[in-house]
């Protein structure tokens, strides 16, 4: 690389940093790809991570894991044992410096694998410390997708 253009690249990517600190600037050194502030904001958000606890609805209660990313998908995992249990994919957003809503589709299986139906998960929560907390309303469907219900559910986890 002639030393001129590698000057320029430097030159590039320090003022990019000295203006991210400021005003959390999209533009990089050339070649880089641009960030938005809000990309910025997720990356940061305390909801990204993995959280172990338990999930409360109409049928009773039992063991739930979630994986926040940073690129804004979520994944969920639920039940086990002799009572089956669901997995799912899905997004999740920033609504605040400490809280989120996200929304997944859940798959579920019966305790020999067999899928029983699925559930529209959307859940609005917040963070405090090391604890998430959540609740929503989950649309609830046979294995044909046809739908049976609604039901309320909240979600505490701690952080793992």
């Amino acid at each position: 690389m002639p030393r001129i253009v590698r000057n320029l690249a430097v030159f590039a990517s320090a003022t990019a940093l000295a203006l991210s600190g400021a005003a959390l600037a999209s533009t990089t050194a050339a070649g880089a790809e641009t960030v938005t502030d809000s990309q910025v904001f997720i990356k940061a958000h305390p909801v990204v991570g993995s959280w172990h606890g338990t999930v409360q609805h109409q049928g009773g209660s039992g063991p739930i894991s979630l994986n926040f990313s940073s690129s804004g998908s979520v994944c969920l995992r639920s039940g086990g044992g002799s009572g089956g249990h669901g997995e799912g994919t899905g997004t999740w957003k920033s609504t605040g410096t400490n809280t989120f809503k996200f929304t997944v589709r859940e798959y579920l299986y019966d305790s020999a694998g067999t899928p029983t139906g699925s559930v529209d998960v959307n859940q609005s929560g917040s963070i405090s410390g090391k604890t998430l907390s959540s609740s929503g309303v989950s649309t609830i469907y046979d294995v044909n997708g046809n739908f049976i219900t609604t039901a309320q559910a909240k979600i505490t986890a701690a952080r793992i």
